[in-house]
């Protein structure tokens, strides 16, 4: 009777013991789960969960502690404000919005995964940061940009002077190869003023036998400094449109080059003109940001660019003798026209 009581309470203390000693190994088990998660993640799942409140909570303390940082940080104060939504603390929900703003002002929600309820708080929010910017004076940030390009170079004076020898009219200039860069500073959320250098260049020659020292090759080059107003017309999270509308001065070059006989002696010539004229234009502007502070550049502008009458050293001198048309003086460098560049722009500060 004694080992029959004893092989039953054996039994029993087994059966109970089982469950107690699986616990830990479960609770373990999902401990270790969690751990391997990022706060960012179990929020997700908190979320998916309806569990708002605490995935706010549990979004808060990660922050406040950097264990949320680099790219995931906004996403989890994005994530914090559209639980605080969901929780009912719309006040609440509207800062933390604000907050993802001021870090990224070209931040929106996509609308497709975000549900209304909480894109009007994020209107809500977008509204008031919007006046916040206005009133704080606050705008696009400083940038470093860099571009590249082709336009126009009519130079028909230069044409007409190549074209003076007698012989078959020069062909057009080449399109100007133009390259340069520009510094741009805010002026309010909507304006900036952009301060540019272009260095631009485009090359002929007359139609003479190139083994006759009369031939000559003939170069131009435009340096213009602008200042351009710039108006942002639209802007999303990822791109903005920009008007463009500029003012400046170009400091335009002819040369001319060919080979004179020197009493039996070839020598190399080149004479140079030189002038200042005024440089306008205006064009849009496209910007693709391929992160907040680094964007690909487009634009297409059409332009006035004349250096007026060349100075030379000798404007009478006749570069090919007997034609009276080849005086130097009386001639422009001339760009104007249409230009279209691509570029990168780094902004800075703030």
């Amino acid at each position: 009777m004694n080992l029959r009581r004893y092989v039953i309470t054996a039994v029993l203390a087994a059966l109970f013991a089982t469950p107690l000693l699986a616990m830990p190994v479960a609770a373990q088990t999902d401990a270790s789960s969690t751990a391997e998660k990022t706060p960012l993640q179990q929020a997700m799942e908190m979320y998916d969960t309806s569990r708002f409140q605490e995935a706010a909570d549990l979004l808060a303390g990660a922050i406040r502690s950097g264990r949320v940082g680099g790219d995931d940080l906004n996403r989890a104060r994005e994530l914090r404000a559209r639980c605080l939504a969901k929780a009912g603390r719309r006040i609440e929900s509207k800062e933390a919005f604000k907050s993802v703003l001021r870090s990224d002002p070209n931040y929106r929600p996509n609308p497709i995964q975000v549900p209304p309820d909480e894109m009007e708080i994020f209107n809500a929010a977008l509204k008031e940061f919007q006046a916040e910017q206005v009133e704080a004076g606050r705008r696009v940030p400083a940038s470093l940009g860099l571009l590249y390009g082709l336009g126009q170079a009519i130079n028909q004076d230069i044409v007409d002077l190549a074209s003076s020898a007698g012989v078959p009219e020069a062909s057009d200039f080449e399109s100007s190869e133009e390259f340069g860069y520009s510094v741009r500073f805010p002026l309010s959320p909507r304006y900036s003023i952009d301060f540019k250098v272009l260095r631009m260049r485009a090359t002929t020659q007359d139609m003479l036998d190139p083994a006759i020292n009369d031939h000559a090759t003939y170069t131009t080059t435009g340096s213009p400094f602008v200042a351009t107003l710039v108006w942002n017309w639209l802007s999303e999270r990822k791109w903005r449109v920009n008007v463009l509308g500029g003012v400046g001065f170009m400091r335009g070059e002819a040369t001319v080059e060919f080979l004179h006989d020197h009493f039996g002696r070839l020598i190399p010539v080149q004479i140079v003109g030189t002038k200042t004229g005024p440089y306008l234009e205006g064009g849009l502007e496209g910007e693709v940001l391929l992160s907040p502070r680094l964007a690909v550049t487009g634009s297409a502008a059409g332009r006035y660019a004349n250096s007026g009458e060349l100075d030379w050293a000798r404007p009478d001198f006749l570069i090919y003798e007997g034609f009276p048309d080849s005086k130097l003086g009386g001639r422009n460098v001339d760009f104007s026209g249409f230009a279209a560049h691509v570029g990168v722009r780094a902004y800075i500060g703030y």
